[in-house]
């Protein structure tokens, strides 16, 4: 009896710790509610922050390119165009303009005309950072620095280089306190706020808000500024985020009360049985659903699946396999949770439209699979399907962002297409793919000509390895023309393959079957040996024209690989600046940091790099600025009505107006007309390639057309 007695004294002390660790619990999940709230809070001031900084520096870019098209701009024109340029909602204080380095105009003029004349070099400590801004060609930002006039500022500081000669430096004072309005941070009335420079010393403090922030529990998020970091801190204005009040004393009392009396009631050998129960449950549970849409998982589905074919009767069903279009896109964009959140919305939306008698799980990542059961003809599932992409189209709301998302699904019949639960999977994830290519936003049945399809990628990639050994891969070169010399200066490197038996492959065909196989890397390698072969040639023939290679996004994931392109090249002692390797506009939204520091690390040993194909897929102008691109090769689709068609005319106008304002080259490509050559020279491109010049050469023939080549 003792020791039943002891045991219930322990468990009534567990009860009572746990109701005690419950209502603290139930405390700290208020506390940590209204912090993320408030850190929410901070995520918009810092975005807004950033944002009246980044409208700023639009002044600066703008002035860059107006200099390097005016370098004698007079006191009138840029009085005019930095009036335009500032808004009244900017927290820029003046702008200065100074042509070898000595300060020629100023706006507003008062009360800052003192600064007229003034020498950058005749201040080491504001010289130091125009002498960054120079060698890094591009702005940085310098402070917070206190000026004399009073009050603290960012300055802004843009080199402007004409034909890489510096012609002077140009900048944009930005008003702390000003800035700190305009983004909303002084109007933060439910909370004390506060905001001071990371890692500060004497010499460099800057505060501005309420200093007992630091005092408090505050949340605080950074904010990367080019001289360092600033943290942004928020605080509740009372002595904390949440008090206990009534609810938390009543949640001890009761949970004491209840303690006792289950306590005095129960035995120890039925909540032994009783905790057994639900962790045996749990554990099913965690092994069989998935956690964040609570769908049976992969695992159970396949168990499910093999039930069904193993089960011996002739009921026919179809399986559904669904994968989100672009779902990658809203994870970069938006984060992991907003990702998570779109996941239950269409886990949702699928389960109403199935019937009691289907089966719907998540097997992974964004691919969802649907069992329907006793279907009565394929017009039935083929209704389902238009009905659920058409569903599933719809817009999401999430963190009040609008999403749109679509679906590519692929179908799978049985027996039709499959008698084992593998085999049916794998025919509609095949049939999946075949959405996707087709064009995504729709849905595909398994068939004979996909099964046909896939013997036939088998063969080709067979054929290919083989082809390898047998040299049956070859290069032609297209050469691509400099509108500023009329000279080829460049050519691009393309792939060709002729079998044993004199077939010529389409580089459509075999090329997508080389990446998915992983044959991508040896046809690359040789791709890159050849050309660098023939450099040599055409190089000792008098020649000296740069060479673009296309490389694949699955070529791009290793940096030993990158190293060995690089000793390749130098082996054949061909400066790294003579090649240029062309990457698709895809690689940019992946948005991989390893291929990103790939790029980054070809680019400072000297490559080249061109974004080839631009405009054709969903790459935003922004990637352009932090990948580092030394030319985009605009798709001829942008060419095929011009110069008739007007709407085409203004978006090559405005695509070569961006490169120019990003200092980048524009190469044209799949100019086959002389209207077209023309159009081109007057929007001033800086290069073209297409039939008009020549069709892709073989190494002879290239000889050949370079000397007798003129325009």
């Amino acid at each position: 009896m003792k020791r039943y007695l002891f045991v219930i004294l322990v468990s009534f002390c567990v009860l009572v710790t746990g109701v005690i660790w419950f209502a603290e619990n139930q405390h700290s999940q208020v506390i940590e509610s209204r912090k993320r709230v408030a850190t929410e809070r901070l995520g918009r001031l810092r975005a807004a922050l950033e944002g009246q900084i980044n409208s700023s520096l639009t002044t600066a870019r703008a002035l860059q390119a107006e200099i390097k098209l005016s370098p004698d701009i007079s006191a009138e024109r840029y009085r005019l165009l930095v009036q335009e340029l500032i808004d009244n909602d900017l927290p820029v204080r003046h702008v200065a303009l100074a042509p070898d380095l000595i300060i020629e105009f100023l706006y507003p003029l008062v009360p800052n005309q003192d600064a007229l004349g003034f020498d950058y070099r005749a201040s080491p400590e504001q010289f130091k950072s125009v002498q960054e801004a120079i060698q890094r060609k591009s702005i940085i930002i310098d402070g917070p620095v206190k000026l004399v006039q009073g009050g603290w500022a960012l300055i802004a500081r843009a080199p402007v280089f004409i034909d890489n000669s510096l012609w002077g430096v140009i900048a944009v004072v930005i008003d702390i306190d000003q800035l700190m309005i305009s983004s909303g941070l002084t109007s933060v009335d439910d909370y004390l706020f506060a905001v001071q420079k990371k890692n500060a010393n004497n010499n460099d403090l800057f505060e501005r808000g309420n200093p007992s922030v630091w005092q408090k529990d505050y949340v605080a998020i950074e904010i990367d500024v080019s001289s360092g970091q600033w943290i942004l801190a928020l605080a509740p204005k009372d002595n904390g985020w949440a008090k206990r009040d009534n609810i938390y004393w009543v949640i001890i009392v009761a949970g004491w009360t209840l303690s006792f009396l289950m306590i005095a009631f129960m035995y120890n050998l039925v909540a032994t049985q009783s905790r057994l129960r639900t962790a045996l449950t749990t554990i099913d549970r965690q092994a069989n659903f998935d956690s964040i849409t609570d769908l049976p998982n992969r695992r159970a589905f396949v168990d499910y699946l093999n039930q069904l074919t193993q089960s011996g009767n002739d009921q026919h069903f179809a399986i559904l396999f669904i994968d989100l279009d672009h779902f990658k896109e809203v994870n970069d964009s938006l984060g992991h949770d907003a990702g998570d959140e779109l996941l239950v919305s269409v886990a949702e939306r699928l389960r109403s439209q199935l019937r009691g008698s289907d089966f719907i799980a998540r097997i992974g990542g964004d691919e969802f699979v649907v069992v329907i059961n006793r279907f009565k003809s394929h017009e039935v599932i083929n209704d389902l399907a238009t009905q659920i992409n058409r569903h599933l189209s719809e817009p999401f709301t999430l963190r009040q962002n609008q999403i749109q998302t679509t679906c590519s699904i692929g179908i799978a019949l049985y027996p039709d297409d499959g008698m084992k639960a593998a085999e049916l999977l794998k025919n509609a994830d095949l049939a999946m793919y075949a959405a996707k290519t087709a064009g995504r936003r729709t849905h595909y049945f398994f068939n004979d000509e996909l099964r046909a399809q896939t013997e036939r990628q088998n063969t080709i990639h067979n054929r290919m390895r083989d082809g390898l050994k047998r040299h049956e891969f070859s290069l032609v070169y297209q050469p691509i023309v400099d509108f500023s010399s009329g000279k080829v200066t460049k050519c691009e490197a393309l792939l060709r393959w002729k079998d044993e038996d004199g077939n010529v492959i389409s580089p459509a065909e075999f090329i997508p079957v080389a990446e998915r196989t992983g044959l991508i890397h040896e046809l690359g390698q040789f791709v890159l040996e050849q050309a660098c072969i023939d450099w040599v040639t055409v190089h000792k023939s008098g020649y000296p024209i740069e060479v673009s290679i296309n490389r694949s996004e699955r070529e791009l994931n290793d940096m030993e690989v990158a190293k060995q392109w690089l000793s390749c090249i130098k082996q054949h002692g061909i400066p790294t600046e003579s090649i240029t390797f062309e990457i698709t506009e895809s690689l940019l939204m992946s948005n991989k940091q390893r291929q990103l520091q790939i790029l980054h690390y070809l680019r400072s040993q000297g490559v080249q790099l061109a974004i080839d194909d631009f405009g054709t897929g969903y790459s935003s102008i922004n990637y352009l600025q932090r990948y580092p691109v030394d030319y985009i090769k605009i798709d001829r689709s942008f060419l095929n009505q011009a110069p008739d068609d007007r709407v085409q005319v203004a978006l090559l106008d405005a695509l070569l107006r961006v490169a120019r304002a990003l200092d980048i080259d524009v190469i044209a490509e799949g100019v086959e007309t002389k209207r077209q050559w023309e159009l081109l020279q007057q929007q001033q491109c800086d290069f073209a390639q297409g039939y008009f010049i020549s069709e892709p050469l073989t190494l002879d023939k290239l000889l050949d057309f370079l000397r007798k080549w003129q325009f």
